[in-house]
């Protein structure tokens, strides 16, 4: 059957550390005529299909949708499957954390990112043949040090 990658969850906002139900994308299995035959989540796609290759498939997919939604200037549902990423990876992969800190970036929050560049840096220093990619953090992290951002006050007058 094809699948089409949705999300299920309030409008309101969630705290990023809730674990609740609804805060985890669902996938719509389909059969050939395109009719929805059942809403599944990620996890018990995962368990029914426990083969490393098409779990890595929907990580690819789900990428994909937040590039999409990024491009369209979604952030917040960019930032939703972002996360998810980063957390189900453990910081590992750094093309998810740079995305999410250039989201932090446009939405002019740089404890946020530094916060995340931070915890993804100290999670990707153990791995072997990270020093280019440590280094692409340390550049960043210097970046937002040296940038002067505007205080409320010079905006008060």
């Amino acid at each position: 059957p094809y699948t089409t990658l949705f999300r299920s969850c309030d409008m309101k906002k969630i705290k990023q550390e809730a674990k609740h139900p609804n805060d985890v994308p669902v996938i719509f299995l389909t059969d050939p005529t395109g009719k929805v035959v059942r809403k599944i989540s990620i996890n018990e796609w995962r368990a029914l299909k426990a083969n490393p290759d098409q779990i890595e498939e929907l990580d690819i997919k789900l990428y994909r949708e937040a590039i999409s939604f990024y491009l369209q200037e979604d952030y917040a549902k960019a930032k939703d499957l972002l996360h998810f990423l980063i957390n189900k990876t453990d910081y590992s992969h750094y093309e998810y954390v740079e995305r999410l800190a250039n989201i932090y970036r446009i939405e002019n929050r740089p404890t946020k990112e530094k916060v995340l560049l931070l915890t993804a840096y100290h999670a990707i220093k153990p791995l072997e043949s990270s020093e280019g990619i440590l280094r692409r953090i340390e550049n960043r992290l210097q970046k937002i040090d040296a940038f002067d951002f505007p205080t409320s006050t010079q905006f008060s007058h």
